[in-house]
């Protein structure tokens, strides 16, 4: 089950025109994926969706990049280096940026790739290749700059695997107006069967994996996989650029800076439960940025041209206190009254 809603912002300012095409660059980096990935004219391109069975995503766009990401599914201990490239027409044709990237067990296989000096406020497509196989295509959008007359999201949060199915991401993916999603948290939940809103996980075939809590950065990553799976959720990520920040479930229920209360003391140590479950958001979603345990930082900016700029914020690990009233005392009415009142709490 996942909300959602589509938010439009608009001005009555001109929007600008057409952004220019760096045409000289064509035919070098088109002959560049040629000779990258050793296809030739007339050969027919394999899919193999046991490879990239993860899908590719991209996000974090500003108005000249953006941070594409997949994963590969192998057999190899070591690493893999994994080709890309990006166009402005679906048919991969006017390429503008290629490149390689390494990744290996160390990062679960994830490839992440921050493409720079794209054209501003502009559809683009994105593949990824693996010796000749190759993912599926994805689209992304750049932000505009200068003056902009309007900008439209679809905004999700909640998306518990168990709960449902994520049919709001697929018919977002659908959308054809939108220039971004924004997720506003509880990307992924850290319950085991039988916990909260798994009722119905047998009868609809949605057991969370791995059966139990999460803990360890296996079992984040584990459970990111499941959700990544889910063909609703390719969709969305192959048809948009992913504008991301995190609530509580992507760590543990009532998350703060340090603890959580779906986190015991039998459970082990709060900071390397903690340190694990960002790790594996690091990994598996496309942002900028680097785990940094505790002092983390997600909070960051988007500007759409004159119009607007978003602010995402991280109302968990940065400034949140415990939230019980003094510390883990029984929450009464006028417990809960003094500590909205005491001028020391923080959240942001």
């Amino acid at each position: 089950m996942i909300k959602q809603l589509v938010i439009k912002l608009s001005s009555k300012q001109h929007h600008p025109g057409p952004v220019k095409r760096r045409r000289f660059l064509k035919t070098l980096f088109t002959s560049l994926l040629v000779a990258l990935t050793g296809l030739r004219s007339g050969r027919a391109q394999t899919k193999a969706p046991g490879v990239f069975r993860h899908g590719v995503a991209s996000g974090d766009p500003t108005s000249s990049g953006v941070v594409l990401w997949t994963r590969v599914t192998t057999s190899d201990d070591g690493p893999v280096t994994v080709r890309w490239a990006i166009s402005t027409d679906p048919n991969m044709a006017d390429v503008i940026s290629v490149g390689t990237a390494r990744t290996d067990a160390s990062r679960d296989f994830t490839v992440k790739i921050d493409v720079r000096h794209l054209p501003a406020d502009s559809w683009l497509y994105y593949r990824f290749w693996l010796g000749d196989e190759r993912s599926e295509q994805g689209r992304t959008r750049t932000l505009p700059s200068g003056r902009v007359s309007s900008a439209k999201f679809a905004v999700v949060t909640c998306s518990n695997h168990p709960a449902g199915f994520f049919h709001a991401y697929r018919e977002i993916a659908h959308r054809a107006d939108l220039d971004a999603v924004l997720h506003l948290g509880d990307y992924i939940y850290e319950y085991s069967p039988g916990g909260y809103a798994t009722e119905h996980a047998h009868e609809i075939d949605r057991i969370p994996d791995p059966p139990h809590e999460l803990q360890t950065l296996a079992d984040y990553r584990r459970r990111y996989a499941q959700y990544r799976s889910d063909r609703d959720s390719r969709a969305l990520h192959a048809a948009l650029p992913l504008i991301a920040i995190w609530d509580d479930h992507e760590l543990a229920n009532d998350a703060w800076r340090h603890g959580a209360s779906n986190h015991q003391q039998e459970e082990g140590d709060w900071a390397a439960r903690r340190d694990a479950a960002i790790r594996a958001w690091f990994e598996w979603m496309p942002v900028r940025g680097e785990p940094d345990g505790g002092d983390t930082r997600i909070y960051r900016d988007f500007r759409f041209g004159d119009l607007a700029t978003l602010i995402m914020l991280d109302t968990r690990m940065t400034g949140r206190r415990d939230p019980r009233p003094d510390h883990g005392s029984e929450v009464t009415p006028e417990a809960v009254s003094a500590a909205l009142e005491d001028p020391g709490r923080r959240l942001l």
